[in-house]
């Protein structure tokens, strides 16, 4: 598509984009007790320079795709690792952009802007896929197919039995102490799950998102299964390190947790399947066994916690995640995953398919991977 082709074609677009970078700076502007018009004129300016890169990229010359270009590969798609650093940047952007909407709006309290991040990043992943990608948003995990509940469900049923098996196994040797709520009758029980169920269904897909799904999917291009699984893992890992009470024997959990469901991922090639894992660990550890989920403790439990035994078996005030019982089960389920042959996508694996063949394109479980 040239520039002019572009512009009679996405001119609303372009007009929309420019009026809102404008409106926005003059917002900001007006926050901060400045100028609003020479904002509105820096905001316009801003905007004016972005449809100029947009209009260079267009223009970009097919000689650019050669082997050896730091900017496209062969096949003229933006490298894995420019896309990603993309995709991260445009979270970043629209997150602050949402927060200053919410606050100038007051529609969303300071102490809630942190949902905000998992809608931005479901809107930057679209834009990626839309824009960069060129595909639909179904492709980054989300298939149409007839085992989609089986696959959120298989998940969940896994996920639920291997953390119940690691508290199960602290109640039973005494490690830890739960008592009863009190006042707790019926209506509060099912108020507390199902807040409980939006909120760690919320938190699960998100994390899913960020962790699985575009950047991830990126990366298991430029770098292949192996190196992508353990980049995003560790990172994964990391970030959990500055939630309250975490450990280095939390960490490392945390990133065999990460390995555990990039496997799920790379079985499946969908997310149906570790979002369903992660929901279930979450929502099962703090609503049902009433522990700290990555050292954060709600109220929204059937018990209270009274003690929490050596921290090296229950992982303290951080929960079962820093404890050994976590090391054991996340090892066994990533080897079990591994090993397992009848864990397979369900989706139609013809190359007319668009799915399947974008994720052929993307290389995990390709033909050559695959020998």
């Amino acid at each position: 598509m040239n520039v002019s082709n572009f512009i009679s074609e996405y001119w609303y677009l372009v007009v929309f984009y420019e009026v809102f970078c404008a409106a926005l700076s003059a917002f900001i502007a007006r926050s901060k007790g400045r100028d609003q018009g020479n904002w509105f004129i820096m905001g316009l300016a801003l905007g004016i320079f972005g449809v100029i890169v947009v209009l260079v990229m267009k223009r970009l010359p097919d000689e650019l795709a050669a082997k050896n270009n730091l900017l496209l590969d062969p096949q003229h798609y933006l490298r894995s690792g420019w896309r990603v650093i993309l995709f991260l940047v445009t979270v970043v952007v629209l997150y602050y952009l949402s927060a200053v909407v919410a606050q100038l709006t007051r529609v969303v309290p300071p102490q809630s802007f942190f949902f905000l991040f998992y809608i931005d990043v479901l809107l930057a992943t679209f834009l990626m896929l839309k824009f960069v990608d060129k595909r639909r948003l179904t492709s980054v995990g989300f298939p149409y197919h007839g085992k989609i509940v089986k696959e959120i469900l298989l998940g969940f049923l896994i996920g639920a039995v291997m953390i119940g098996l690691v508290g199960g196994v602290e109640l039973v040797v005494g490690a830890i102490r739960l008592g009863l709520r009190p006042n707790l009758n019926l209506v509060l029980l099912l108020r507390n799950f199902a807040l409980s169920f939006l909120f760690f269904g919320y938190f699960a897909m998100g994390e899913e998102l960020l962790f699985r799904g575009y950047p991830y999917q990126a990366l298991l291009e430029g770098m292949g299964s192996i190196g992508a699984t353990i980049v995003m893992a560790a990172v994964f890992g990391l970030l959990h390190f500055m939630n309250p009470n975490a450990s280095v024997f939390s960490t490392v959990n945390t990133i065999l947790a990460g390995v555990w469901l990039s496997i799920a991922y790379l079985k499946t090639r969908t997310l149906y399947f570790p979002f369903g894992m992660h929901f279930a660990w979450n929502l099962v550890q703090s609503f049902f066994l009433s522990l700290p989920v990555s050292g954060l403790l709600t109220n929204r439990t059937i018990f209270i916690p009274t003690d929490f035994g050596p921290d090296w078996l229950t992982g303290g005030r951080y929960g079962p995640e820093a404890g050994v019982g976590t090391t054991v089960v996340m090892v066994a389920a990533i080897l079990y995953f591994i090993l397992e042959k009848r864990i397979k996508p369900a989706y139609p694996k013809d190359p007319s398919d668009d799915y399947a063949a974008i994720k052929e394109r993307i290389g995990v479980g390709s033909e050559s991977e695959a020998k």
